[in-house]
């Protein structure tokens, strides 16, 4: 029963999604979208819903009117209106509503009718989809497939453990609870996009927060994976390319800890992987841009600048941007690193003065838009919120959770030392050998490096003191040493990124294959361009010709984004600025990476498509991606279950659910640790398990509702623990906690420990926050222990009105029911 309930839950979710991203714009501005692409219109219905419910719900929060009935009748007025501008109501339709009030209008002939036009529409909506994918149907259906297999890889952990998979996202549904009550900006000035998405899915449709932010990330991960094919089949010479490293995406194993975390929280509902999709959206849109012919200029200076403002290319990417600042920071600092790379292989394009004034305008509106309302709040006195300094301290290294620029420094540090070390070692084994009257001129080289190289003796006279002096560098010579020192410094480096970038995230072998193919896709590409130069050359001048030349302009781009992306990974140990925590960007370089990979298939596969064997590319498609999921699974590198940061057993949370759903609101308090509060908040109490033990030791301590619903672990839980899941070999394997030593778990065996009555007579542990009291186990045995010790005797005292509501071998509930005019002493007797 408890597969089924969540399944349910997880179809609203899914409905009100849907509605809210796709039907409502394509209703809305059904003119603007009508005879569009399907990639502008995909772009436009997820940035446009978005970026407007930021604003609105935003903007009415900081002016103190924000409520859900002016949401809802924005929502749906504009939805009817658009319905009534698609499908106007004519005077016919009137009458026969009136007569089917009247009763002379038979409400059967009413259902016929109504049943053949929505045949009819659907008959016809099928038609036209037909022909819209004629010729591309195999690429659809392979990127379907590919696309639901994403969706049950990452919506599996929420029906394999039902409470939040990482704890930040207790303090986002904290704030989207803080927009319920007409409160934006709850805890101080953070992008808050997310939270209004989700504050629209509950005042709209009704959508449980608990259940919005259990389920979402699992089905937005579809639009992060089709704007990745965007993206790349605007980038590959053949779309089914960008269909082919997706799969490899989400099949190909994982090989280092921060890749495991980047990964999983995708399946995570965080406001920085829900807006994971818009860096894509952003280079796609840029791209299209700089390919914008805009040197016809034919009509009248007026009509040309407002044929090149009301480009829908520069639209979207204006708006993409908006988007991806509304929802988080990072997203929109990844999707600058992605840009630099477009426009760095497009220069000349980009500096084109009309064209660069405009995508300088979109940028300055794009990031208008999104500040906009945080500005106004900040005007208003609203401090930004704690996590923006968690991200200048990681900048700056002074954050040491995920931040890494402190650990960079002292392996740097270590390294040099053995460094000097050996160094001194070279150094006294040469004086030896010097003083065995075998000295060489090498033999002295690491005394003169020890002391700089510059030819001076230790107290700073010159070593030719006595002698003529020699003569000056000539300036080559002095540009050939610069040269040289420059070279040794760029060699360093790059060892720099190969050591703590590739290999810390691939290991050594698959790091060698991932450069070579790097090397051998910037390879082909020059090749192909000079052949392609001097084939073209021979021809007619055309845009044929500047195709052909174009058709895979796309490598150095992935390549220079695959390399700028693990540069910024390893930037703490280059001894620059860690702009962007290290494991946030792992899955999409894994993107990356391997589409890189399969780019010598793409120039096949493009040759292929210029000849009339390119009839066989449908079947080569479906024959690739089959060859992926089987070989990765033959080869033993297919990729293994994610982890939720486990918080409480599923009992608790059934039982929870179970308690909000039969009794009336309000008339219950929930006792308990902090994670059900966020699941009751709207339905019920909520008493803190400390604060409960803390007052049941004095006297006159009392709960005021009718029910009372005390939950024991009789197994404490170890409290936030990497629980990975277990479950069919064809969705994945059981092999990722070989990385892990401690505080992990798998399947059935959680790590928890035992309430005794040994520990419930221990004094509870102190600790500066709430949250470590409840994350460290010992405390969190203590406090189990004497709950339940409390629950026994008070059970001793009141047979009759406590009762076991819910006991297994890991959880137990007890409720006690009361006069609530008469309410108990709840102190122990």
């Amino acid at each position: 029963m408890d597969t089924w309930y969540w399944a349910l839950e997880y179809v609203r979710v899914f409905f009100a999604y849907v509605m809210i991203l796709f039907v409502w714009p394509s209703v809305v501005f059904r003119d603007y979208l009508r005879g569009r692409s399907r990639t502008v219109r995909f772009a436009f219905c997820v940035t446009v819903p978005v970026v407007l419910l930021n604003t609105v719900v935003l903007s009415l929060g900081v002016f103190h009117i924000l409520y859900g009935w002016l949401i809802a009748v924005l929502f749906y007025g504009t939805l009817l209106l658009g319905l009534l501008r698609w499908h106007p109501v004519r005077r016919e339709q009137i009458k026969k509503i009136s007569r089917l009030f009247l009763g002379t209008y038979g409400i059967r002939l009413l259902l016929l009718r109504l049943r053949n036009r929505v045949k009819n529409g659907i008959g016809r909506a099928h038609a036209q989809f037909r022909r819209s994918i004629r010729g591309r149907r195999c690429v659809y259906l392979m990127l379907g497939v590919v696309v639901c297999f994403g969706m049950v890889y990452f919506s599996y952990g929420a029906f394999h453990d039902y409470s939040y998979g990482f704890g930040d996202m207790y303090r986002h549904h904290s704030w989207i609870y803080g927009l319920l009550n007409g409160t934006p900006f709850y805890e101080g000035i953070y992008p808050e996009a997310m939270h209004c998405f989700i504050y629209a899915m509950r005042v709209l449709f009704g959508v449980k927060i608990y259940s919005s932010q259990l389920f979402l990330a699992g089905i937005h991960v579809a639009v992060f994976l089709v704007s990745a094919y965007l993206l790349l089949k605007e980038l590959f010479a053949w779309d089914g390319t960008a269909v082919l490293a997706l799969a490899l995406f989400l099949t190909v194993d994982l090989l280092c800890i921060d890749e495991i975390f980047s990964m999983s929280r995708l399946q995570w509902t965080l406001p920085q992987e829900f807006g994971l999709y818009t860096q894509f959206l952003c280079a796609l849109f840029l791209l299209r841009c700089l390919k914008t012919d805009f040197s016809d200029r034919s009509g009248s200076r007026r009509e040309r600048i407002r044929k090149f403002l009301t480009d829908e290319n520069l639209l979207l990417f204006l708006l993409s941007l908006a988007a991806s600042l509304a929802i988080h920071f990072y997203v929109t600092m990844m999707a600058f690193f992605l840009c630099v790379v477009i426009a760095a292989c497009r220069l000349p394009a980009l500096f084109q003065k009309r064209r660069f004034v405009s995508l300088v305008k979109a940028v300055c509106l794009g990031v208008l838009i999104a500040v906009l309302p945080m500005g106004i709040a900040y005007a208003k006195g609203v401090p930004f919120q704690g996590s923006i300094g968690w991200a200048v301290n990681v900048i700056n290294g002074t954050d040491t959770a995920e931040g890494r620029t402190s650990q960079a420094e002292q392996i740097l540090e270590q390294a040099q030392t053995s460094s000097e070390q050996t160094s001194k070692e070279q150094t006294w084994s040469g004086e030896r050998m010097t003083e065995s009257g075998e000295t060489t001129e090498a033999a002295v080289q690491p005394t003169e490096q020890s002391h700089g190289g510059n030819g001076q003796t230790p107290d700073g006279g010159s070593a030719d003191a006595g002698q003529n002096s020699a003569p000056k560098q000539s300036a080559g010579n002095h540009m050939l040493a610069m040269a040289e020192r420059m070279a040794a410094s760029f060699a360093g480096k790059a060892q720099l990124v190969w050591k703590y970038g590739y290999v810390q995230l691939y290991r050594e072998n698959r790091a060698e294959w991932i450069v070579l193919f790097s090397g051998l896709a910037l390879i082909l590409w020059a090749v192909y361009r000079m052949a392609a130069g001097i084939i073209t050359g021979l021809l007619k001048k055309g845009s044929d010709s500047k195709k052909i030349r174009q058709l895979f302009d796309g490598y150095p781009v992935l390549v220079g984004i695959s390399v700028l992306l693990m540069i910024v990974y390893a930037a703490p140990f280059l001894g620059l600025p860690e702009l962007i925590a290290g494991s946030r960007l792992c899955s999409t370089e894994q993107l990356f990476i391997l589409a890189v990979v399969v780019i010598p298939v793409d120039l096949a596969a493009g040759a292929i498509a210029l000849t009339p064997g390119r009839r066989v590319l449908p079947l080569a498609l479906a024959a690739g991606v089959a060859v992926i999921y089987v070989g990765t699974r033959q080869r033993g590198i297919f990729h293994g279950y994610l982890y939720y940061e486990l918080t409480r057993y599923n009992a608790a949370v059934m039982v929870t659910q179970d308690i909000t759903d039969k009794f009336p609101e309000n008339s219950y308090t929930i006792v308990s640790t902090t994670d059900e509060l966020y699941q009751v908040i709207e339905q019920g109490r909520h008493e803190e398990l400390l604060t409960f033990l803390n007052r049941v030791n004095g006297s006159g301590y009392t709960l005021p509702t009718e029910y009372i619903f005390v939950y024991v672990e009789k197994r404490p839980i170890q409290y936030a623990q990497n629980h990975f899941f277990t479950g069919p070999d064809w969705l994945a394997e059981e092999k990722y906690t070989s990385y892990y030593t401690t505080y992990f778990s798998e399947g059935n065996s959680i790590n928890a420990s035992e309430i005794s009555r040994e520990q419930a007579e221990r004094e509870m542990m102190t600790f500066s926050k709430l949250s470590q009291t409840y994350s460290n186990l010992d405390s969190r045995t203590i406090l189990e222990s004497k709950a339940y010790e409390w629950c026994r005797k008070f059970e001793a005292s009141y047979p009759q009105e406590m009762k076991v509501y819910y006991e297994d071998e890991n959880f137990c509930c007890y409720m006690i029911r009361q006069n609530t005019y008469r309410l108990y002493q709840l102190e122990e007797s």
